[in-house]
């Protein structure tokens, strides 16, 4: 098997095994065979999933099964060092997209109710203490920006790479979204995975992607523990709510107006936000490479004016691919996995293996989420 299909082959069987046991423990809830573990048992299983389920097998299962170092698998999933000004660029991001989430979730529940699906009552209004909120921090925000952004933008992403960057980005937002298994977070969480995928692949580098991830449920968890404890940062979202609600024709035309805004600002945050990230690693790749490449012509030079040999131009063509792998792994631009990748020039085509295990996950993942759609109409 050449290293192409290895690498997407192992990265399946991880993701099947992962959705595999999220089912299970899907199932097991739903049976209500959980609620023995009591609050903070919840707790403690969604911490669970998240660690050893989507990071640890997405980590250490693939190392394993890819007979890799950790530190390279985590080169090869974009762990790759950011500037505190892309770090400022993505949180800037994800606020713009917690905030156009709100519309998006508001659309695709419209929807959902016009197709008679009733949403679950609310059990809020009661009790919501600091410790609690920073409890819900760890398991809904940061937890699942590392551990699912590992899994999906790192893993899924990067193993369905071999065919080709678009099918790649579609293919593991779609599955990003039937993770969830709920038909309420389905098309959002999809429609966010779309977003980072593209992202990732522009920033060529995953933290951005887990910084905007965290913001977008950060901003969910705080706006809910404001609202219990009536902070007031969530009034102006009322406000503007109940004031739009009276006129249709200006609602329509403040919410096109600020979308526009909102879409504009993230264009340039995202361009600004390459400038930092892949931009800079290029540049900083282009500058090894030529300091590398004039050292060793000079030595070449040396070299031929004391034994008189003279370096051919296959040989100069052979040093600079070499020169070119290896700094691009001295600078953090790629891992041995991607160089792997790189050398091997036989055609990807995704076997049957690979193919059953793909479209196991879809099948499992899109069928437990429309059983939540079913029970909700029924």
């Amino acid at each position: 098997m050449n290293i192409k299909n290895k690498i997407t082959r192992n990265s399946l069987i991880c993701y099947s095994l992962i959705v595999v046991l999220f089912v299970v423990i899907r199932l097991l809830s739903t049976l209500k065979l959980l609620e023995f573990l009591g609050t903070v048992g919840k707790y403690i299983v969604n911490a669970a999933i998240q660690i050893l389920l989507l990071f640890t097998i997405s980590i250490f299962m693939f190392k394993g099964l890819q007979k890799s170092k950790t530190k390279d698998v985590f080169k090869f999933y974009g762990y790759k060092k950011i500037s505190w000004k892309a770090v400022i660029y993505s949180i800037l991001i994800g606020i713009i997209v917690y905030i156009l989430n709100v519309f998006v979730v508001t659309f695709f529940n419209t929807i959902l109710q016009l197709l008679g699906y009733n949403f679950g009552t609310s059990t809020g209004g009661g009790s919501y203490p600091f410790w609690l909120f920073l409890i819900n921090l760890i398991v809904t925000a940061i937890l699942p920006g590392i551990c699912e952004e590992t899994a999906h933008r790192g893993m899924l992403l990067k193993g369905l790479s071999n065919l080709g960057r678009h099918r790649a980005i579609i293919i593991s937002s779609i599955l990003f979204g039937l993770m969830h298994m709920n038909i309420e977070q389905f098309f959002y969480a999809t429609l966010i995975g779309i977003f980072l995928g593209y992202l990732t692949t522009y920033c060529d580098a995953i933290f951005p992607a887990m910084i905007i991830h965290f913001m977008n449920n950060f901003l969910s968890v705080f706006m809910s523990f404001s609202s219990a404890n009536s902070l007031g940062f969530e009034s102006m979202f009322t406000w503007i709510n109940l004031n739009l609600q009276n006129n249709f024709i200006i609602a329509i035309l403040f919410i096109f107006i600020l979308i526009a805004l909102l879409i504009m600002a993230l264009r340039v945050l995202i361009k600004l936000l390459f400038k930092e990230t892949a931009l800079k690693r290029m540049h900083n790749l282009q500058q090894a490479v030529f300091t590398e490449v004039i050292r060793k012509n000079f030595q070449n030079e040396v070299k031929q004016l004391t034994d008189g040999e003279q370096i051919t131009p296959e040989e100069n063509l052979e040093n600079f691919d070499k020169i070119f792998l290896d700094k691009s792994i001295d600078t953090g631009n790629s891992s041995e996995i991607d160089n792997l990748m790189l050398r091997d020039e036989t055609p990807f085509k995704l076997d049957v293996i690979s193919l059953v295990l793909l479209v196991t996950c879809f099948v499992l993942g899109s069928g437990v989420t429309l059983m939540t759609f079913i029970i909700g109409v029924l």
